[in-house]
């Protein structure tokens, strides 16, 4: 389910949390393709990432690297968080996490 979230998502899209309330907007969609299991065929296992949201006026504001997992539902009308506000300042989602690379 969640690829089919980060497939949908696209930049400038507004970013919400569990109460509808504005984070940001998406900066960036950072799609990650895990190995297979072994002994499997060359077929990813499956697709993580992470969405950038910047936020602030002009979007000058600190960044946050949204987990794919931790998306509810991306609409026609943005992309909305399984978490509050409050809960991603504790998060440490304001780090970029190792694994993204720029592509």
């Amino acid at each position: 389910m969640q690829d089919l979230y980060l497939s949908t998502i696209r930049p400038d899209m507004e970013v919400c949390d569990n109460a509808g309330e504005k984070i940001g907007t998406v900066a960036r969609v950072h799609a990650l393709v895990t190995a297979p299991a072994s002994g499997a065929d060359s077929t990813p296992s499956s697709e993580q990432g992470y969405v950038e949201v910047k936020t602030g006026v002009l979007g000058l504001g600190p960044r946050y690297y949204v987990p794919a997992s931790a998306i509810a539902d991306a609409t026609d009308g943005g992309v909305f968080l399984t978490v509050s506000r409050e809960a991603i300042e504790t998060l440490g989602w304001q780090t970029r996490p190792a694994d993204l690379h720029d592509h």
